[in-house]
């Protein structure tokens, strides 16, 4: 093989290299999204004509009130940790007792999820009957009445990132990655996001991050667990928990758990956590960390139903 050869394939060997090799990180490994996304954990409506848009009185009309339920999220829900409570109307009224105005679904409301091959795998679809709803007594004229569907369920969130690990941390010169720099963040799908991820360096061997907290979606937030339970030190309360594989790890603004997990409570429908990292390391790296959030989730939806006198 002659010289002019050799000095072809060292060219073609090295644009292959900067082509293959080289990210807009400094050569940082790329992240790729493994989530579906998206603001919305349970689809919720009412199935055509359950109820139906108008009945009469006298007992002689008996209907249902029938929920559909979709997990358009990705967090797998237990049955025991969804409840669904009809509203707007007196249960006696309508030939029932209170507790036949409250449900568990029949199965496991499992998430939407992404295969390794990028396919969406559709979440659970139920259905939550209430039966033999039947107005009783007798009315002078046409009334309007509002039913309303109250949903509470567990829900959570994941969230992903990447940190900057240096054996320098105040050494931010591109290499493999940059310490100081907001950084891409992916959200489950889910009515509460992680946002606006941001590392910057403190020490040689210490870096801070903050990150928000954000209502994304129309419902009302709860404390985990706590079954939607509507008092003033329960409400906007989301779990978190900070996770990067590293000791030394310690987040400010949590509480009722520990240096990395904890609830905080949003105003305004976000708040800021900041974290202190302290690493010892004789490499450059980039470590991928996440942030898992938890909450009871309160959504209602409602329809008009018209009682007609019989005569």
């Amino acid at each position: 093989m002659n010289k002019k050869t050799l000095i072809i394939i060292f060219a073609l060997c090295f644009i292959i290299f900067l082509v293959g090799g080289c990210t807009d990180d400094g050569g940082a490994t790329a992240q790729t999204n493994p989530f579906i996304g998206g603001t919305t954990g349970l689809l919720l409506s009412f199935v055509p004509e359950a109820p139906p848009e108008q009945v009469f009185d006298s007992g002689d009309f008996p209907f249902d009130v029938e929920v559909r339920i979709i997990n358009h999220g990705e967090y797998d829900i237990p049955k025991e940790r969804t409840s669904i409570k009809i509203k707007g109307i007196k249960p006696s009224d309508f030939g029932l007792n209170e507790n036949d105005f409250t449900k568990n679904p029949g199965e496991e409301l499992l998430g939407r999820k992404k295969d390794g091959q990028g396919a969406i795998l559709e979440g659970t679809t139920t259905y939550l009957t209430f039966s033999n709803f039947n107005y009783l007594g007798k009315l002078a004229g046409n009334t309007n009445y509002q039913i309303f569907a109250d949903v509470c369920y567990n829900y959570g969130t994941t969230a992903i990132t990447q940190l900057c690990v240096k054996e320098n941390m105040l050494r931010d010169d591109g290499i493999v990655c940059r310490v100081n720099e907001k950084k891409t963040i992916y959200n489950s799908g889910s009515p509460v996001h992680v946002a606006d991820f941001e590392q910057s360096a403190r020490a040689t061997d210490r870096i801070t991050f903050t990150f928000r907290v954000v209502s994304r979606g129309n419902g009302n937030i709860y404390g985990r667990k706590t079954n939607c339970e509507t008092t003033r030190a329960n409400e906007n309360r989301v779990w978190v928990e900070v996770n990067t594989g590293i000791p030394g790890l310690e987040c400010a603004g949590l509480s009722e758990g520990t240096l990395t997990s904890g609830y905080v409570t949003l105003y305004g429908g976000e708040r800021t956590v900041r974290c202190t990292q302290t690493v010892q390391t004789s490499v450059d790296y980039v470590k991928p960390i996440s942030i898992n959030l938890e909450y009871d989730y309160l959504e209602t939806i409602s329809t008009t139903l018209t009682v007609k006198p019989v005569n």
